[in-house]
């Protein structure tokens, strides 16, 4: 995996072999750098071309209560208009965060984004779920 950006509260990654972005957020944020590092997400996406997200929020310590609906609302439109069918999201351990991932995602209609209590059931996922890409034997990737 090839990391595109490191910041304290995320990394993201490009996982070419399997064509996704992997995304790790993790500690504490203010607002205004968490809408910074979002659309950076935005940008790495368009820059891969990436069609599938791993977004693992395990290590969210506070969640994204006053952004839940500018994410729902502006952000996850965008993201499926650069190109992502599919997320696989990695429930955080914290309670308030895991809440305002379950407020996010009653509103987003686009992507098709799955949730998960393990990383390894959210790649599983995305690796061989109705969203992963299918290929013709001999195609090249």
């Amino acid at each position: 995996m090839e990391t595109l950006l490191e910041t304290p509260r995320l990394v993201i990654s490009y996982d070419e072999a399997n064509d996704w972005l992997h995304l790790l957020w993790r500690g504490a944020h203010n607002p205004s750098d968490e809408k910074t590092c979002i659309m950076e997400v935005l940008e790495k996406i368009r820059l891969t071309q990436a069609t599938r997200v791993l977004n693992d929020s395990t290590l969210d310590e506070d969640g994204w209560s006053e952004l839940t609906y500018w994410i729902a609302n502006d952000f996850m439109p965008q993201v499926a208009d650069a190109g992502i069918v599919a997320a696989a999201w990695v429930m955080p351990d914290n309670l308030q965060a895991r809440i305002d991932v379950h407020n996010v995602l009653v509103h987003v209609s686009r992507p098709l984004i799955d949730t998960f209590m393990d990383a390894e059931a959210a790649y599983k996922w995305l690796k061989t779920g109705p969203a992963a890409p299918r290929r013709v034997s001999g195609e090249p990737k």
